[in-house]
């Protein structure tokens, strides 16, 4: 099946992470791999950097890698060994990016709902990663 999973998560949406990683207990083998992803968005543009203190990046991940060890430890079998990746920059870009780095076999990933305008003016996170990886994606509801 798979033995390496890149669960990604949109931290912002707590019910949809819970939601997410409960369906990933159905792929779920003794030696499987899984890696779960959050991407900060937007704070390392310059103009946007320029009025933040200067360690609030780091604030912001060490925050985002205690709350995916929280929800891991909540959502998912304790002898299942999970790591935690953090980092800032275009999700879809940094999720297809780590799935090759790690040479994940799957993404899975929740699927947003956005407004029709929303998507035409951005587009999801969820279809651009689709498009661009390399391994399969499973696209959760």
């Amino acid at each position: 099946m798979y033995n390496k999973i890149l669960v990604a998560l949109d931290l912002q949406d707590t019910p949809g992470c819970e939601a997410t990683l409960q369906s990933l207990n159905a792929y779920i083998t003794p030696d499987m791999e899984v890696e779960l992803l959050s991407v900060l968005p937007g704070i390392q543009m310059p103009l946007v950097a320029s009025y933040l203190p200067e360690n609030i990046m780091q604030e912001a991940l060490d925050s985002m890698r205690a709350e995916l060890t929280q929800l891991a430890a909540a959502n998912l079998p304790k002898e299942l060994e999970v790591s935690i990746w953090v980092t800032a920059g275009k999700a879809p870009k940094r999720i297809v990016a780590r799935a090759r780095d790690i040479d994940a076999d799957l993404i899975l990933i929740r699927a947003m709902k956005h407004g029709r305008m929303e998507k035409m003016m951005m587009g999801s996170v969820t279809a651009k990663v689709v498009q661009a990886a390399d391994c399969s994606v499973l696209v959760a509801r």
